[in-house]
C-alpha cells in the first residue's frame, strides 16, 4: 500500500467516524432547535447550518464522545445566536420576532406550567444553562463548554439557578 492510499482510506475513515456521528446527534439538535426557536419551522433550517459547520470543522471534532456533543452543542448555540441576531436585524418584524423569541411553555398540565414559569423567570443566560444540563442531559461542564464559559461559573450559575427554582416551586401560591 503505498502513501496515496493510505492517505485515501484513513481520510475515508475519518469522513465515516465524522458522518457516523453527525447521525447520532442529529435528532438532539433539531430538539435543542425545536425547544427554542420561533417559528418552530426555523429549527430545521438552524440544525442544517449546525451540520454544515460541524462537517466543515470535522478536523476539530474532539475524540471523546462527550466532548463531541458538548463541542456540538456549541455550535448549535452558536447558530442559535446568529440566528437571534438576523431575526433582530429585521426592523419591520422587529416586534414580533422578539415576542416570537422569548420562552414558550412546552406542556399544559399545572405541574409542569408551574415548572416552566419558574424556569422562565430564570435569567436567559441561567435558563439556557439549566436546559442544557436538564433537557440536553449535557453536565455541567460540558454545558459550560457549550456556552463558552467556565465550568466553575457554570457551578456557580447552576447551583444558584436550582436555588432559585426550589423556592419558586416551594412557594405557595
Amino acid at each position: 500500500m503505498n502513501y496515496e492510499s493510505t492517505a485515501v482510506a484513513l481520510s475515508e475513515a475519518i469522513s465515516d467516524d465524522v458522518e457516523s456521528f453527525i447521525q447520532s446527534i442529529a435528532d438532539e439538535l433539531l430538539g435543542y432547535f425545536a425547544r427554542r426557536v420561533v417559528p418552530h419551522e426555523d429549527a430545521a433550517d438552524c440544525l442544517s447550518e449546525t451540520l454544515l459547520v460541524l462537517w466543515q470543522r470535522s478536523d476539530r471534532l474532539p475524540a471523546e464522545h462527550g466532548d463531541r456533543r458538548a463541542w456540538s452543542y456549541g455550535i448549535a448555540h452558536r447558530v442559535l445566536a446568529a440566528q437571534r441576531r438576523n431575526g433582530l436585524r429585521q426592523l419591520s418584524l422587529a416586534t414580533r420576532l422578539r415576542e416570537e423569541l422569548q420562552f414558550r411553555p412546552l406542556a399544559s398540565e399545572s405541574d409542569d406550567d408551574e415548572a416552566i414559569t419558574a424556569l422562565a423567570s430564570l435569567s436567559a443566560r441561567d435558563r439556557e444553562l439549566v436546559t442544557l444540563v436538564v433537557w440536553e442531559e449535557l453536565t455541567i461542564a460540558q454545558a459550560a463548554t457549550a456556552l463558552g464559559i467556565k465550568a466553575e461559573a457554570a457551578r456557580a450559575r447552576y447551583s444558584r439557578a436550582r436555588r432559585s427554582l426550589r423556592l419558586r416551586l416551594s412557594a405557595p401560591v
